[in-house]
């Protein structure tokens, strides 16, 4: 996959490897988590998942922890950001500031990363993934700490509470299209394999349809009433 960084701005990465076989609920709990990591007015906010409940925390012990993932970022002419960072299921791995993280000075390519998930061995995996770029929140925090409310008239207060809620309000949109979004993966998934499980039923019912005639047939032909 291909990220590009504007010339004086910076982005961090943040990766959660799923098992393939792992419960809906528990792929929701985690994705919501991510959600929480890469909110800038959430406490959690490029920190640590927050506690599990006895319910996930059970279904989680019932994979292995370890994982045979691996993630490479690399800017572009070869220049290595990242290599072989190893990701643990369950577990979110963030690479901060990658800008900041190459060592030779701006070019004309500067900017343009590519990053490759690789899961050797590791059978089928999915991946929660999510880019925060520096510029998108700094403004937010950098306000927070100019406005003070002891300068603000009640109608300016409550302007900057309405401002404050609607973005909110836009962050959850944003959280909801990515689940839904998610979700109509599984759903597809789910549909496509009911369709190949009906045509393979199928075939069967075909085929065992067709052993019957011939054994029927080859049954009359030797009682000779055919």
């Amino acid at each position: 996959m291909d990220f590009n960084i504007p010339d004086g701005d910076d982005a961090h990465l943040i990766f959660l490897p799923l098992p393939e076989d792992v419960e809906s609920d528990v792929e929701d709990w985690f994705i919501t988590e991510i959600a929480e990591l890469t909110r800038p007015s959430s406490v959690q906010f490029l920190k640590d998942l927050s506690n599990m409940s006895n319910d996930i925390a059970s279904k989680v012990k019932n994979h292995r922890v370890r994982s045979k993932i691996v993630v490479n970022v690399e800017e572009e002419e070869s220049q290595t950001v990242a290599r072989n960072q190893a990701l643990t299921y369950f577990r979110p791995t963030i690479i901060k500031n990658l800008s900041k993280s190459s060592s030779k000075g701006w070019n004309a390519h500067r900017g343009n990363y590519r990053f490759c998930l690789s899961a050797r061995g590791a059978g089928d995996v999915r991946i929660i993934f999510d880019t925060i770029r520096i510029s998108e929140y700094q403004d937010k925090l950098d306000k927070k700490h100019i406005v003070k409310k002891e300068h603000l008239t009640p109608l300016e207060r409550a302007f900057d509470e309405s401002s404050a809620l609607a973005k909110d309000v836009i962050d959850e949109m944003h959280y909801m299209e990515k689940r839904e979004l998610r979700m109509k993966k599984t759903a597809d998934g789910t549909n496509r394999r009911i369709r190949y499980f009906s045509y393979v039923s199928i075939v069967i019912l075909v085929g065992i349809t067709w052993l019957q005639l011939q054994y029927m047939k080859s049954y009359f032909k030797k009682k000779k009433i055919l």
